[in-house]
């Protein structure tokens, strides 16, 4: 055990544990920094507020990815297949909005505003604008981007999809291709440096596991603390860890080596040589090792997210100081000399003579030292021209589909047409007012006069021009063209009225005046004529309904009559023959009256209509005296009737006359008669009332017309 201790196998089995943990452990890194490692800004600038901002917008584009869909013919003009087969696409893209995550889609061909916007001027290009939602598929952009360049491809047309992140995805899938790199580069670097320096293949290959080992076991747990607990981290974190590691790996080892050769020349055991080579070249790492730890901690207090994340490295020193003091010695003590085969020197540290020469001039000429140097800045200091440039689509390569479809869009449309910049306006209070408007149309108009500003839209630009109709100037020049044609109307008016004035002058105007005046007065009578007329014919009705039941009455009288007298049939021919005429002509009359009626109701319909009108067309009132003269042709049949009834009682008299020889069995049929005789008075009055009535509303509607 105490051997097994002393040759330091204990900590060649942790290590091996702890490797074997931290790989099984490792949390997807590409992911991971997507999902936690994006550049983060304070608070309080303003892009980080936009950012907030467009999370809590309404209309459902809040947590949203902006990306374009492409549709490119390369120079030529779509031809209307090619449009027909886009628009089959964008159809699909809308029916199968929920399985891709869409939560809006913009084509060319929504309204007048979008073909401007989106259809390139030369016609070779559209573009369509896709809101994704960020939760769709967990959030994986590579999955997103490779189902919409699926769903996006069109026959007989080149399709892109491009966009923020999917470009900022592209540049993260990137950079860790590029660690890798970086880690296969610098490990056949410092694979050749220490073979330079020591001679021996087997000294790099333990400098290089031991470094792996605190590389891989270090990140493994800044990735598991980002992962659990949100520690700082960025897609750089990977870069300085790796660069930093293989860098203060390689130099501590170095030293540490060089020590252990130099215990081993003076004869000591492999044991005692590692003890001793622990002991001197340990201090200085770990003195070295804790300034750049504390260095590297400090950074964890910055407020920029890249200088945060860089506190990651703080972690793999202190990992890497603990493998090159515990995994170091086993490889030392186990080995011992063989660890430097074939090299034969043992001698340890030797001095250059090169750069022992140079410190020596250096101080006894240090003017000559320092021009040397300064002589060395100028081409340095001369050639700077302090160009930064922050665009990442240059670390991109021309096999990234993205990068190929956003230059389409640059050379088509212009460079922020893919990748808009989105200003926010928030407000306590609603903005659909005019100051408001008028202030963000002001805002509007003052972004596009910056330089390297090619449009903006905004809510009174939603086009990216103005929409003319809404200013001032136009409203203006449409009031002033409306006073030009009214000024044009006043004179045509003015113009007019001259020239009826002119031949108003040279009519009778007395005569005319007398002829209206004459035209109200008849209008007048007219419409008292036509109140008289339907009194007139109210009385005429109810007559007709006292005549209607007189009349009843009077053919029960004949019916009885007519028995009576069929009793006498066999006395007097002549008496049975004028009681027949009478029953027929008796027959007549409710006819009559009915059709009286009729004609009453037709003139009290008519008349009602006059009244309320009061301004009846001439034509009207012609059509009403024609009904006026039906009256009159009415009333003259009911004259007739009424003569008749006369001479009907005049033979019920004589055959009164004839009945009283006949006897006291008459006496009946005689109280009959005189019953009838009776009632001729009280009829006659009624019609001849009503008769004298219409004939007076008559006379005055022809007084009227007149």
């Amino acid at each position: 055990m105490q051997k097994f201790f002393k040759n330091h196998f204990g900590a060649l089995i942790g290590w091996l544990i702890a490797v074997i943990v931290a790989i099984v452990m490792l949390p997807n890194i590409t992911e991971l920094v997507h999902d936690k490692g994006q550049t983060e800004l304070p608070d309080n600038v303003q892009s980080k507020m936009a950012n907030l901002f467009q999370d809590d917008w309404g209309r459902g584009q809040g947590n949203t990815r902006q990306i374009v869909a492409i549709f490119n013919n390369g120079n030529k003009k779509l031809s209307a297949t090619q449009k027909a087969r886009i628009e089959q696409t964008i159809h699909d893209l809308r029916a199968d909005k929920k399985k891709y995550g869409i939560k809006s889609v913009l084509a060319p061909n929504d309204n007048a505003e979008t073909k401007a916007q989106l259809i390139s001027k030369d016609k070779s290009t559209q573009l369509v604008q896709l809101l994704v939602d960020k939760d769709h598929d967990d959030g994986s952009v590579t999955k997103v981007n490779d189902e919409l360049m699926k769903a996006v491809k069109t026959p007989g047309v080149k399709t892109y999809v491009t966009g923020a992140d999917i470009l900022n995805n592209e540049f993260d899938l990137k950079t860790q291709r590029g660690i890798q790199k970086t880690e296969v580069i610098a490990a056949v670097f410092i694979f050749i440096v220490l073979i330079i320096v020591f001679r021996s293949p087997i000294v790099p290959v333990i400098s290089l596991l031991t470094v792996g080992v605190s590389l891989i076991t270090s990140l493994s747990i800044v990735t598991n603390l980002v992962d659990k607990f949100s520690f700082p981290f960025s897609n750089f974190t990977q870069v300085f860890m790796v660069v930093v590691l293989f860098g203060i790996g390689t130099d501590y080892n170095i030293l540490l080596y060089d020590q252990f050769k130099e215990e081993l020349s003076q004869g000591l055991s492999n044991w005692e040589a590692t003890r001793r080579a622990q002991h001197k070249a340990g201090k200085t790492i770990l003195y070295s090792g804790s300034s750049l730890l504390i260095g590297f901690t400090v950074l964890g207090l910055a407020k920029f997210s890249i200088y945060r994340s860089a506190v990651g490295v703080a972690v793999g020193v202190i990992v890497l100081l603990a493998v090159l003091l515990t995994l170091n010695p086993f490889f030392m003590s186990l080995m011992g000399k063989k660890m430097f085969w074939p090299s034969k020197n043992f001698d340890g540290h030797s001095s250059s003579k090169m750069w022992h020469r140079l410190a020596t001039q250096s101080v006894l000429h240090p003017l000559i030292a320092l021009a040397i140097a300064l002589v060395v800045m100028v081409p340095f200091v001369i050639t700077y021209n302090n160009s930064l440039n922050y665009d990442n689509l240059q670390e991109l390569g021309d096999d990234v589909a993205a990068k190929r479809g956003f230059e389409v869009v640059e050379k088509h449309f212009s460079k922020g047409t893919a990748e808009q910049t989105t200003i926010y306006l928030r407000s306590n209070q609603t903005l659909d007012n005019e100051a408001d408007l008028k202030a963000i149309d002001q805002l509007t108009q003052a972004l596009q006069a910056v330089d390297g500003v090619q449009t903006v839209a905004s809510v009174t630009e939603p086009g990216g021009s103005k929409i003319k109709k809404l200013y001032v100037k136009d409203q203006m020049n449409t009031v002033t063209d409306g006073m030009k044609d009214a000024r044009k109307g006043i004179k045509t008016i003015n113009s007019g009225l001259t020239e009826a004035n002119q031949k108003l002058a040279a009519s009778d105007m007395a005569g005319g005046l007398n002829d209206v005046q004459r035209l109200v007065a008849g209008t007048n009578q007219l419409l008292a004529g036509g109140k008289t007329l339907q009194q007139g014919t109210t009385q005429l009705a109810s007559g007709a309904a006292t005549l209607n039941n007189g009349l009843d009455k009077y053919v029960v009288g004949v019916g009885q009559l007519y028995d009576g007298t069929s009793q006498l049939a066999g006395n007097s021919g002549k008496i049975t023959s004028g009681i027949q005429t009478l029953v027929s002509q008796s027959q007549q009359l409710p006819m009559a009256v009915a059709g009286l009626a009729a004609l009453n109701n037709g003139i009290n319909n008519k008349l009602n209509q006059v009244l309320e009108s009061k301004s009846a067309d001439l034509n009207e009132l012609a059509s009403m005296e024609g009904k006026i003269s039906s009256l009159s042709e009415a009333t003259s049949g009911m004259k007739e009737q009424l003569n008749l009834l006369s001479e009907m009682s005049d033979q019920l008299n004589s055959m009164s006359q004839l009945l009283q020889q006949d006897g006291p069995e008459l006496q009946g049929l005689l109280q009959t008669a005189s019953d009838l005789a009776g009632m001729k008075p009280d009829l006659t009055t009624v019609l001849q009332s009503g008769v004298e009535n219409n004939r007076a509303s008559a006379q005055a509607n022809e007084q009227a017309n007149e």
